[in-house]
């Protein structure tokens, strides 16, 4: 028996159909009046068209969702008008999210069922990462708030607390950048100290070493420990190590350290050669207040300050839960 030209005209759009929706999550159904299946394109992949043909919503899928189906469905014969439902299911070994959006017809309603699991993932992830980005900008803006109100209150006149503050700022600026680069997980210890020495010039990456282990500091503690090392480099340069015509120098080692009163912590040292002494202990009280208070209590730490006639000495204690060895 030869096929209509009809007929034939129809399984090719059909044909065609199939092929466009295969490995698209994309599904299109058909229920007659009498809401029982008689046509079933990519159906989802723990579905079986031999066994929807001719079925009704409750022969194929669980309660309630069988109920929210031929609700849906039956609202749409009854007023004309599309509906649109969403609804999860097991498709293999996982559940997944589905929408349904069912469009009437002269036959009955044609069901396009759509698997949005990615794209409610990610708006998922969108909505945590807003909400993180929120909330590490308000911990930010606290900091800010808080340095410009301690700096004025230690500063001689609007031109010093200007010379300060930017100072500061650009080094809270300079980690955020760090940390912002690397995703929000934070950034590694030696780039943090280069970028802070950087941004002070006067050659003063040429007088200094970096040495011991280089962890990645969690987003607090990269704010925090850069703005210490943005005050001891301050200070070098005005009357320590690294004042013009001085031939001092700087290192700053970092272990993690294994010990009873410590254990898994990681302990920076900066240790200044070649200074002023007496200059250097007319330091702003501010940038004391940092070293020994600020940023200890911010990263759950403890911090050791100490000036003698010829060196400088800086020992800040790092708890395990602040980076990642």
């Amino acid at each position: 028996m030869s096929i209509e030209p009809h007929e034939k005209q129809t399984q090719m759009r059909l044909r065609a159909l199939s092929a466009s929706l295969l490995g698209r999550g994309v599904s299109v159904l058909h229920q007659d009046k009498d809401q029982r299946f008689d046509l079933v394109e990519n159906p989802p992949v723990d579905w079986r068209p031999d066994n929807l043909l001719g079925l009704r919503d409750h022969e194929i899928l669980p309660e309630p969702l069988a109920r929210q189906f031929a609700d849906a469905i039956g609202l749409c014969l009854r007023t004309g008008e599309a509906q649109v439902i969403e609804f999860k299911l097991a498709n293999g070994t996982e559940r997944r999210d589905f929408q349904a959006r069912m469009l009437p017809d002269e036959d009955g309603v044609t069901t396009i069922l759509a698997d949005v699991t990615e794209e409610r993932n990610r708006e998922v992830a969108l909505t945590s990462l807003l909400r993180e980005v929120s909330h590490r900008s308000k911990n930010l803006l606290a900091i800010v708030q808080s340095v410009a109100m301690q700096t004025a209150r230690h500063s001689e006149g609007i031109q010093d607390f200007l010379s300060k503050f930017r100072g500061r700022l650009h080094a809270l600026s300079g980690a955020q950048d760090l940390v912002t680069e690397s995703n929000w997980r934070g950034t590694y210890l030696q780039s943090l100290v280069t970028s802070q020495l950087s941004r002070i010039g006067h050659g003063a990456l040429a007088h200094m070493r970096v040495t011991g282990d280089n962890p990645l500091l969690g987003p607090n503690a990269s704010l925090h420990i850069g703005l210490a090392i943005h005050e001891l480099a301050a200070n070098a340069v005005l009357h320590g190590a690294l004042a013009e015509g001085r031939a001092g120098n700087v290192w700053v080692d970092a272990r993690i350290e294994e010990n009873p009163d410590h254990p898994g912590s990681l302990v920076i040292e900066w240790q200044e050669t070649g200074i002023d002494a007496g200059r250097a202990r007319q330091e702003p009280r501010f940038g004391t207040l940092v070293l020994e208070r600020i940023v200890p209590l911010s990263v759950g730490g403890s911090a050791d300050y100490t000036i003698t006639a010829d060196s400088v000495r800086y020992r800040l204690v790092v708890p395990a839960d602040q980076f990642e060895p």
